[in-house]
């Protein structure tokens, strides 16, 4: 390998650095660590902070199954949806995924999908989920670019995925991002705001989001307070972000939570802005306790709803999270624009 590009790789490609690849997984471990040590703090926004801890069941008897099999397929049928657009699917280098994976295991939080990339793309496939995003992110300088490069060289044949890249606060990060999109043909950008530690609102980061809101390609921001709080986590960040970019097209996973009213009521004030539902509607309380006074706003907002499952750091089957979703009490085309629909028009997929 080219001296030259290590810094872009020194995370991720073991078989050819050796201990930099395990130092990269210490690292990211550590950092998450040390988040998880903030599950009880006070938030000062508008959250409900006795919901925390909520790495549980929500019937610690009857959890839904872990177990790697189909059983939503018939109901797709039944309101004639062809395949599923999963709008909120994880790829990592090999050895960060391990990392991720790590520190899961310190809680109730099974992996179902721990396997390699091909078992996973399969299971994909088998759950007819017919297309899905490369979703990953940087939590320290000199990181974000190799990513993308790693994306792209890993990922660039793989069939019906969207590729999706990523960005931090640092220099240069404007010139990789236009790389991303103007020579990579990337489709959108992910960034998790409680991982990176991450202000939005940073003035260093204020061309790139421009770039991207001339060019309106989306980004899929981890902006909320679950599972865990971060120093710039929340609607209170957000908000101002918001109005520094309002025509920004944005995506917000798991629909804010906590602050799911928060984020919803945004929605009527940014026509671009959107939600995802990964992890909201299910039985583990990863987004809190009681999500089901929000499902009517998967009706109301319809048209700008993704479905997300964060495959494959699930603790439960790709069937789990769609079966909800099929089984509520919304109309047919709210069902087709969630799962499938929204996500097909939004980056020009001909149905």
């Amino acid at each position: 390998m080219n001296q030259q590009i290590l810094p872009c790789y020194a995370c991720f490609h073991q078989q050819t650095l050796g201990n930099d690849a395990n130092a990269f997984s210490v690292d990211i471990v550590s950092n998450l660590q040390s988040n998880t040590s903030k599950l009880n703090i006070k938030s000062s926004n508008n959250i409900d902070s006795s919901s925390r801890p909520i790495l549980a069941w929500r019937d610690p008897h009857n959890p839904p199954s872990a177990k790697d099999e189909v059983t939503h397929l018939d109901l797709m049928a039944k309101y004639n949806i062809p395949f599923i657009f999963d709008i909120h699917t994880h790829f990592f280098p090999a050895s960060v995924m391990r990392a991720i994976w790590k520190w899961f295991d310190g809680f109730d939080w099974g992996i179902t999908y721990r396997g390699n990339e091909q078992y996973r793309l399969d299971a994909l496939a088998r759950n007819k989920i017919q297309y899905f995003t490369s979703l990953n992110y940087a939590h320290k300088l000199h990181m974000a670019e190799g990513l993308n490069q790693w994306v792209y060289d890993t990922h660039k044949d793989t069939k019906n995925m969207i590729h999706f890249g990523t960005f931090y606060p640092e220099e240069g990060v404007e010139v990789y991002v236009k790389k991303a999109v103007e020579e990579f043909g990337f489709q959108g950008f992910k960034l998790h705001c409680e991982v990176s530690k991450l202000n939005l609102n940073l003035p260093e980061l204020k061309s790139t989001f421009q770039y991207l809101e001339e060019k309106q390609i989306p980004i899929l921001i981890h902006t909320g307070t679950a599972p865990l709080p971060g120093e710039y986590t929340g609607y209170k960040y957000f908000k101002p972000f918001m109005e520094s970019y309002p025509n920004l097209k944005v995506i917000v996973a798991h629909m804010g939570a906590y602050e799911l009213e928060e984020y919803a009521s945004l929605m009527e004030v940014y026509p671009k802005l959107a939600l995802d539902t990964t992890m909201v509607f299910v039985d583990y309380l990863a987004t809190g306790k009681n999500p089901e006074k929000y499902i009517s706003n998967l009706e109301k907002y319809s048209d700008r709803i993704f479905f997300g499952s964060d495959f494959p750091n699930i603790p439960y089957n790709l069937s789990h999270p769609i079966s909800k979703i099929l089984n509520f009490s919304l109309s047919i085309e709210a069902k087709q624009n969630i799962l499938f629909k929204n996500a097909c028009n939004l980056f020009g997929i001909v149905i």
